[in-house]
């Protein structure tokens, strides 16, 4: 289920509400094991620095492009949280020879990699420089004396499991995306055209005539049928056949180009043109480019057909008013008119009003 960008910052904000609370957690659980007279320094990183960040945070999500720089967003703040950690680590030890804990930072990290959503590459960078912040820090004063090589070890296999967790769960996310987008080609889409398949056809031919009744503007449907093409087939093969239908396929996208042009294959060799807002001469001119750009093709058609090269019949029908008429009338009346294109001995097309 794809959620919307409201649904995404409600979410996003109750996660910053949630990070904002656990430091409050750990305030009131750290003080009760700090000597007193470290408690201002203490409050004064946790209240002054950190929550305000994730006040920050929760503030700039009201801005209008913060979807736009988020990602930045939340990497700038995983570093400042981070480096705040470091600092009162380092004046913990320093002015009052009392080893701060460094968990806390291996916690900010992977809240504001999952919690948050930091993309791998920035995650990585963050955790990258975080690591050398520690490992500066460890280079300037021992503070876990006999323990300062596993504890970096600690900090430096953390920090690559959340770099590499992200990295394996971006990648799972991106797969399934390409994958879920493939399937939905797949379900409107023929692959051998590329072009719209029988149900999506309908389904955009019911909106276009929606808005058409609504507009009061003309429509016109046209159905094309590739002359002859059985004989094609048993001539030159199914192969030659798809490489026949692909050239009808291309022929169309030449010639409609507008947004609210509508193309697609029916089924077989019979395909479909809907048309809005156009007048008759329009659609004649259409008719006619189709059959000027096959006898361009110049693809030879087999022995026994009709015409010597390849061609397609068109039928085509134009209502002026569509406020009374459905897209199966227009498809009826339009394959009617295709009938007796064929009738008239192929490679044109026959157009009727209703």
């Amino acid at each position: 289920m794809k959620l919307n960008k409201s649904t995404e910052l409600v979410r996003l904000r109750i996660a910053l509400l949630i990070g904002a609370s656990l430091v409050v957690c750990f305030i009131g659980a750290s003080l009760s094991l700090l000597p007193s007279n470290m408690y201002e320094l203490y409050l004064f990183d946790k209240l002054f620095i950190q929550v305000p960040i994730f006040a920050l945070v929760a503030a700039f999500s009201f801005w209008r492009h913060f979807s736009q720089y988020k990602a930045y967003i939340f990497f700038l703040s995983l570093l400042v949280l981070s480096f705040s950690n470091y600092w009162l680590i380092w004046v913990c030890w320093t002015e009052f020879g009392f080893v701060f804990p460094y968990e806390g930072t291996i916690l900010y990290a992977f809240f504001c990699v999952f919690a948050l959503g930091i993309p791998f590459t920035l995650a990585f960078i963050a955790n990258a420089l975080s690591l050398i912040g520690f490992i500066w820090l460890m280079w300037l004063a021992p503070i876990y004396g006999d323990r300062v090589v596993i504890s970096s070890a600690f900090v430096a296999g953390s920090l690559f499991v959340c770099a590499y967790a992200k990295y394996r769960l971006d990648r799972t996310l991106s797969m399934l995306k390409e994958s879920n987008e493939r399937l939905l080609k797949l379900s409107k889409f023929d692959p051998l055209t590329d072009l719209l398949n029988r149900r999506a056809l309908r389904e955009r031919c019911a909106k276009l005539l929606a808005i058409s009744k609504r507009h009061n503007v003309a429509m016109a449907v046209l159905m094309l049928d590739l002359d002859d093409f059985k004989k094609y087939n048993d001539s030159f093969g199914h192969q030659q056949g798809d490489e026949a239908i692909k050239v009808q396929a291309s022929i169309m996208k030449a010639t409609f180009k507008r947004d609210t042009d509508i193309i697609g294959r029916y089924g077989g060799e019979e395909f479909i043109v809907v048309l809005s807002d156009i007048t008759p001469q329009q659609v004649n001119e259409h008719c006619q480019t189709l059959l000027d750009k096959w006898r361009e093709v110049n693809m030879r058609h087999a022995e026994g057909a009709k015409h010597p090269i390849m061609s397609c019949s068109i039928g085509a029908v134009y209502a002026e008013n569509v406020s009374k008429t459905s897209i199966d009338t227009l498809i009826d009346e339009a394959d009617a008119a295709l009938y007796q294109a064929k009738t008239k001995g192929k490679a044109c097309f026959e157009l009727s009003n209703i």
